[in-house]
């Protein structure tokens, strides 16, 4: 294996990758772009000697396993040429031992994160502390000598550790995962908060509901990612909303009974506090955050069922202005699009109460539909808004039985040519 170590050197990531985006000396570019074309001849010749090499360690596994994975992501290292030669490498490991988990943990992971620990975690244990170690400063502490983002390519590894972990494995690794998962959660930087945010959303889909509650982490997680919704003037604003939203609401459902008032309250808290109280009250005008909040709207209105009438009031209007043309309202067809579908979600689930804006939601559908036929396109995005506006209106006629009645009968006497490829379904209903 003495060739295949000195390969596996050569795959250690330089540090300047870690701030890539920013570089402008153009020497360093030079040589990272050099390196990264470079590990792609490694990767090729470290996959043609495995070949005549049957049987590894464990320890030899864990090298391998660490150097390969950090070229199986999106990192500014890799190449689709890399990645592919990454994924033949780990394509045996698949299916990890236990054993093996705890190995590239231990050596690999654990290393570049313990001069930092998390002051709300016991690290032996990975269940929460009573109060903050270290003190109030501590939150300001376990920001300094964060030498683990000088190590490009350990999160990935955490990440694969993670995402392999079977069900019945997380206890036996808790203490393992949970410090360092919780610290890139609560980083500072949006960049790798995200990078927590992603981790955690395929932990969740495995991990006992148990284990989360008896080490309080559940609750530790919910906070950390509520806070997420928080940082709205970032690049990584609108993907850090898509993902942080589905998994507070997955986290929810894993660890509150269902009906119970936690869960009312926690998904409450996400709606109203995270989406409403500070997506749409203080980034307003940043149109990339609004509409991811109001993509990732229908899960958790799904979730919270008839308790979504309570925030009608605010998501009604919030959901129609994007529909009607006006001078102020500069909205792309791709945020008409998501707050159709966002409408037709809160109509179907507020059902009994919607009738109150029943008026309102048509005037905005309405607008919508007759600013699309006077365009006149025809291309998939159009397709998709029409389909949306009918769902729309079929969703009310469910919910409001005298809409059919009333108001779809006169449109169809005022124009029956514009308007009954949109109303033919409900009227029939």
């Amino acid at each position: 294996m003495a060739d295949s170590n000195a390969l596996l050197q050569k795959l250690d990531i330089p540090s300047e990758f870690r701030n890539y985006a920013s570089i402008t000396e153009s020497d360093v570019i030079i040589r990272l772009e050099e390196w990264r074309r470079q590990a792609h001849a490694v990767l090729a010749e470290l996959r043609e000697q495995l070949k005549y090499r049957e049987i590894l360690s464990q320890a030899e596994k864990a090298e391998l396993i660490a150097a390969a994975v950090p070229f199986d992501g999106d990192g500014p290292w890799t190449l689709e040429t890399t990645r592919a030669q990454a994924q033949e490498i780990l394509r045996p490991y698949s299916d990890p031992e236990v054993s093996l988990l705890e190995e590239l943990l231990v050596r690999r992971v654990k290393p570049a994160f313990q001069a930092v620990p998390h002051p709300m975690l016991n690290t032996s244990t990975g269940r929460i502390l009573p109060r903050a170690a270290g003190g109030p400063d501590a939150v300001l502490d376990h920001f300094d000598n964060q030498t683990w983002k000088d190590r490009p390519g350990t999160i990935d590894l955490l990440a694969w550790c993670a995402r392999h972990c079977e069900n019945v494995a997380y206890e036996k690794l808790w203490h393992l995962l949970i410090p360092p998962i919780m610290t890139l959660l609560d980083d500072y930087e949006t960049s790798y908060r995200l990078r927590g945010v992603n981790v955690v959303s395929d932990m969740i889909q495995r991990v006992p509901a148990d284990l989360l509650r008896r080490t309080g982490v559940d609750g530790l997680l919910f906070s950390s990612l509520k806070k997420c919704l928080a940082f709205l003037q970032n690049p990584e604003t609108p993907e850090l909303i898509r993902a942080s939203v589905p998994a507070c609401v997955t986290l929810t459902l894993l660890t509150t009974p269902p009906g119970s008032a936690k869960r009312f309250e926690q998904l409450c808290e996400v709606l109203g506090d995270g989406i409403i109280g500070s997506i749409w009250f203080y980034a307003m005008h940043e149109r990339d955050a609004i509409e991811a909040s109001i993509d990732v709207l229908p899960g958790i209105v799904h979730a919270l069922g008839i308790g979504t009438a309570r925030y009608l009031k605010a998501i009604v209007p919030q959901l129609v202005f994007p529909l009607a043309p006006t001078p102020e309202n500069a909205a792309s067809p791709r945020l008409q699009l998501s707050s159709l579908r966002a409408l037709a979600a809160v109509i179907r689930a507020c059902a009994p109460r919607v009738h109150k804006w029943k008026g309102q939601i048509l005037e905005g559908a309405l607008k919508c539909w007759v600013t699309l036929l006077d365009k006149g396109s025809e291309d998939d995005l159009t397709r998709m808004l029409r389909d949306a506006i009918k769902d729309v209106c079929d969703a009310l006629a469910i919910a409001c039985p005298s809409v059919i009645e009333v108001e779809y009968s006169r449109l169809l006497q005022v124009d029956r040519q514009m308007f009954e490829p949109l109303l033919d379904i409900s009227v029939k209903a």
